[in-house]
């Protein structure tokens, strides 16, 4: 019996990378041979940090943009649909015409539609994974019945801005779960619309469709959408593979949370992509500052604009006087959440993030910026209440003072403490054996050999 071969394709965004690189280890640690297909510049990156997965076959293929090319550019719509097919199908072609472990099965993010397509026309079956919400994938599975029922227009923006459902057991939802609504550029959102509108066609040829999700979270979207596959949060059980980053992870984190009380640490991240102006970052700085509460902060090399380098360096010396801070460029997200020191989590509510909140039961204060971020929000904060949202006052700024209340309310409540707790005991039990996703999983795997017998 041959090895099981299967190319994974990310969408190139740490985001998209990292979890899906979590599903390419499970497949590994049952018997497959991972190629793993990054964008050049991804590569590049994620070798820099010292995060490559070993294990893996790590490749590249250009996407014929330049590497600070920004993700709210149309031109990354362009290269998926113009620069990167041909790319992938002479990749797959030269790998199966080498050697006798065969490509059989190709792991696509939901965002690579096209990939499926080409798949399809290899003679490969196909798995897509969704590293976002199950309810993000919903939505961009019924555009079409979206368009013909005449929710949405031919842009995609909610006609009379009413609320609608995407099922009868479905809770109401509005424009805010509509990622191509927040690009923060109406031509990209345009262009991001019919991206997603195309895409859907080919997602739907998969032998699988999967997410980063687990049934207890999401449950009226799994029961009114029984084609996607509850297998998160990943990583599953007590993994910890932490490949896939840009950035390398300040080693000094944990061993500076051992020395810090239980629940006493505000944690605050802000994704791969989100950007903070000078306003903002000051707002922050002094209101961590003047709360006198312990606060790990990362900050990533490129994620503060303006001058603020003298303003920084004057902050970071206080709070090393004081000793209870700490501030990093990147850290392990995962290891750090499920420390017993961490109190909540100051987030973007990126959906890994979000995830890795909720397995660790850590409470939210949430700040969105863009796409899916906003609907992640009101979830955490409004449907299963483990959060409190930040807001912005006229000139899109969080002050010092919304930041210190809402952190005071938010570690006071005992119910977002409870409430938090109940969801990582459902997510825990989710990802351990008998649960529903660590079965899902195991079934999944089960599924593609045996589909692969029948190839061979």
């Amino acid at each position: 019996m041959s090895t099981p071969h299967a190319l994974v394709l990310p969408w190139p965004k740490v985001g998209h990378i990292v979890p899906i690189m979590h599903l390419s280890h499970v497949l590994a640690e049952n018997g497959f041979k991972i190629t793993f297909v990054n964008t050049e510049d991804s590569h590049n990156r994620i070798a820099s940090a010292g995060s490559l997965a070993e294990r893996f076959h790590m490749v590249s293929i250009p996407d014929g943009l330049g590497p600070e090319e920004s993700p709210f550019d149309s031109r990354l719509f362009d290269a998926m649909e113009y620069n990167m097919p041909s790319q992938l199908e002479n990749l797959i072609q030269k790998i199966n015409g080498e050697g006798k472990e065969k490509i059989t099965w190709l792991i696509a993010d939901a965002g690579m539609g096209w990939a499926v397509e080409i798949a399809e026309r290899l003679g490969l079956r196909s798995v897509v994974f969704c590293p976002a919400s199950a309810t993000f994938l919903a939505t961009c599975l019924s555009i079409p019945k979206l368009r013909k029922t005449g929710v949405i227009d031919e842009n995609g923006s909610v006609k009379n801005r009413e609320r609608f459902k995407l099922a009868p057991t479905v809770t109401y939802i509005d424009e805010t779960y509509f990622i191509w609504n927040f690009m923060q550029n109406s031509e990209t959102e345009q262009r991001m619309f019919r991206y997603f509108e195309n895409n859907v066609q080919s997602i739907l040829k998969a032998q699988f469709i999967v997410c980063n999700s687990f049934q207890d979270f999401e449950l009226p979207i799994f029961t009114s959408f029984p084609n996607i596959i509850p297998i998160g949060p990943l990583p599953l059980g007590n993994a910890t593979n932490a490949t896939g980053h840009f950035w390398s992870h300040d080693p000094t984190c944990i061993d500076w949370l051992d020395q810090q009380p239980v629940n006493s640490v505000v944690y605050a991240a802000f994704g791969s992509v989100a950007i903070l102006d000078q306003n903002q970052l000051e707002e922050f700085a002094f209101a961590f500052e003047s709360s006198q509460m312990r606060f790990l902060w990362v900050i990533r090399p490129n994620q503060t604009m303006g001058e603020h380098h003298n303003f920084f360096k004057q902050f970071q010396e206080s709070i090393n006087e004081r000793g209870e801070g700490k501030i990093v460029n990147w850290c392990n997200q995962e290891k750090v959440l499920a420390h017993p020191s961490i109190a909540c989590f100051v987030s973007h509510c990126g959906w890994n993030s979000a995830m890795d909140g909720v397995k660790n039961g850590v409470p939210f204060l949430c700040l969105p910026f863009f796409v899916d971020q906003f609907a992640v929000r009101d979830y955490l904060c409004n449907e299963v209440k483990v959060g409190l949202s930040l807001l912005r006052n006229e000139n899109g700024v969080v002050t010092r003072e919304e930041i210190k209340s809402k952190l005071v309310e938010l570690l006071q409540s005992e119910e977002i403490k409870v409430r938090a707790g109940r969801m990582k005991e459902l997510a825990q039990r989710s990802i351990s054996p008998g649960g529903s996703s660590f079965q899902n999983s195991y079934n999944l795997v089960e599924a593609l050999k045996k589909l692969d017998n029948v190839i061979g």
